[in-house]
């Protein structure tokens, strides 16, 4: 009997170490059937994700301001100057660039062309703002033009307004300035006054910024000698006052916004 009980109690002994040793098995298992499920759950994107960054408006916009410029000849240059690095858009440019206050710029300049005039590339700026400007644009800057001759005010009006219009479809986040025909002395045409007048109130009903160069007084006086000799294009130096001009009406105007 003593040798049963003995035995007895080895075997229960032996079975309770078993049955340790098997859970701590199991729990181990288990412990690595877990890990394995979370590792996939991870890589299939099912589990826990970094908590996603505040949405804003910017949060695609580009890291420098996106200055987008449409305009004609008096925007790209012309044989009496402004090609290359004498250009105003190009002088602009380098100098954020040099201030530290670099803005990424896209230059939409059609010889010839306005609102209701196709130029020599056959396109109005409303076609070509359709085409090439970005959507990702900060500030739009429409400049002119003197090319669309003698209009009647309200078909001015509504070019004027329909390329607004596609500006903000296409850049809806952006800023819109726009300037109104320049010419070459104070003895300005009363076309030229008639559609600076209809460029100015489309502007205004939209509620969009206008600055008028007659009223200012560019290229009036002296500053006329700026002008080449077809009597119509500024020289390099007339790049280099215009510069001037849309330098300052840039940055002021992006200082602002409030841009990436």
């Amino acid at each position: 009997m003593d040798f049963l009980k003995s035995t007895n109690r080895t075997r229960s002994s032996f079975r309770f170490r078993h049955l340790k040793e098997l859970g701590f098995g199991l729990l181990a298992v288990v412990a690595v059937i877990i890990a394995v499920l979370a590792f996939t759950a991870r890589g299939n994107g099912a589990g826990p994700s970094p908590a996603p960054a505040a949405s804003t408006p910017e949060s695609s916009r580009a890291a420098v301001p996106n200055v987008d410029i449409i305009g004609d000849s008096y925007v790209v240059g012309s044989d009496q100057g402004g090609y290359g690095a004498a250009n105003w858009a190009k002088i602009v440019g380098s100098r954020f660039y040099s201030e530290s206050h670099p803005v990424d710029m896209n230059v939409i300049g059609h010889p010839g062309a306005g609102y209701i005039v196709r130029g020599t590339e056959k396109v109005t700026f409303a076609e070509a703002a359709t085409t090439s400007l970005r959507s990702t644009a900060d500030l739009v800057l429409v400049f002119g033009s003197r090319n669309d001759g003698k209009q009647d005010p309200a078909a001015m009006a509504a070019a004027a307004t329909d390329l607004y219009t596609k500006i903000h479809e296409r850049a809806p986040h952006a800023k819109l300035i726009v300037v109104g025909p320049a010419w070459v002395d104070e003895r300005v045409p009363d076309f030229i006054l008639s559609d600076s007048k209809a460029i100015s109130e489309a502007a205004s009903a939209g509620g969009i910024q206008f600055v008028n160069p007659l009223s200012e007084r560019w290229f009036f006086g002296a500053d006329s000698k700026l002008i080449g000799a077809d009597g119509v294009h500024p020289t390099d130096a007339g790049h280099q006052y215009l510069a001037e001009k849309m330098y300052g009406l840039i940055s002021k105007t992006l200082a602002t916004m409030a841009t990436p």
